[in-house]
């Protein structure tokens, strides 16, 4: 470091005052700190973009699966009371039918996302 400071020294012309060089060599100093400083900040922002993007997939994968079991298991639920409508037809009893209605506008009509939000604490 010192080497390259006499070298800056002897580089520059001899009429501009001593503390006028030395305060520019300060200067330039200060800027390749900042410049140094600026490489570790996009560093670090890019690590934490890195560290954004993960949580972001790994969240993405979670609620994938969790809205895939859910909605299969309603889809088979679901199966499961148009298979007692369809026997209620079959065998015209008009109570199965109904029941199995009812139970199917029950389960249309409750949202398997209505308690999604705790799932973020």
């Amino acid at each position: 470091m010192i080497e390259k400071t006499h070298e800056l020294y002897s580089r520059l012309p001899k009429d501009i005052p001593l503390s006028d060089a030395k305060e520019a060599l300060g200067l330039l100093a200060d800027l390749q700190h900042e410049k140094e400083l600026s490489k570790h900040d996009k560093a670090g922002a890019e690590a934490l973009r890195e560290l954004a993007l993960a949580e972001i997939t790994i969240k993405y994968d979670f609620y994938e699966k969790l809205f895939a079991a859910v909605f299969a298991e309603r889809k088979a639920i679901a199966e499961g009371f148009f298979r007692v409508i369809d026997q209620g037809i079959l065998e015209k009893n008009n109570d199965l039918v109904l029941a199995g209605l009812s139970s199917l506008s029950d389960m249309v009509a409750s949202s398997p996302l209505t308690n999604l939000s705790s799932l973020n604490h």
